[in-house]
């Protein structure tokens, strides 16, 4: 069985979050958002505001009470819902490796419990 050139290849697995979450592209108030799914290279959200495919954004999450944890990320995915809001596909561009393996733990931990 041959598989699919075009299905998505991760090079971290992902899992659903619930984290505080707010983004702010730049020289712009940072904006309340909800966190859908993150893996240690990016985050998925919604928001109620577009934000713009390829903007460059600084965000800060915090994950299970954990530190805030900083970092800058572009869009790289971006659909209106039929809601009205935005879902908006992160990949982080620059995050401390403090934060990148309270990531990585933290999907880790939700791969194993399932």
């Amino acid at each position: 069985m041959h598989e699919n050139p075009l299905s998505e290849k991760r090079l971290f697995s992902r899992a659903s979050v619930d984290c505080e979450l707010s983004v702010s592209p730049k020289d712009m108030p940072m904006l309340p958002a909800t966190a859908i799914n993150i893996s240690a290279s990016g985050i998925y959200c919604v928001s109620s505001r577009s934000l713009g495919e390829l903007t460059r954004v600084n965000l800060v999450l915090r994950i299970d009470g954990s530190p805030e944890i900083p970092a800058r990320a572009v869009v790289i995915r971006e659909e209106e819902l039929s809601d009205g809001s935005y879902g908006i596909g992160l990949f982080f561009t620059r995050i401390t490796e403090d934060g990148r393996r309270t990531i990585v733990k933290y999907t880790s931990d939700m791969e194993s419990t399932g």
